[in-house]
């Protein structure tokens, strides 16, 4: 879980981009970009050095973009249940592809 802080009034929401280097899991190959959270917090907020330090960590396995948001969606949204959640991997170079923008939202 990624560490949070209280919030002891209203945050129309927060956007939080952090940068990422992974190994694929299908082709092998480095790609990296931007990890870009967009929350609507309800009563707390993600703690930032945590969560760069948590997507760092799932960054070391080998992994796709789509199985990466997935994995940092439901770490926010187990840490935090915000009122609205996206999480964007914006992957601007890869050594196997074009770059792609890969997200999830509730």
């Amino acid at each position: 879980m990624i560490n949070s802080i209280p919030l002891l009034y209203k945050i129309s929401g927060t956007k939080i981009t952090i940068p990422f280097k992974a190994i694929c899991s299908v082709t092998d190959k480095e790609f990296g970009g931007d990890i870009i959270i967009e929350y609507r917090p309800d009563k707390n907020a993600l703690e930032y050095v945590h969560a760069e330090e948590v997507i760092n960590t799932l960054s070391l396995e080998k992994i796709t973009a789509e199985d990466l948001v997935n994995s940092i969606f439901l770490e926010v949204s187990q840490s935090i249940s915000p009122l609205y959640l996206k999480v964007i991997a914006d992957v601007k170079h890869s050594d196997a592809h074009q770059p792609v923008q890969v997200w999830l939202e509730n």
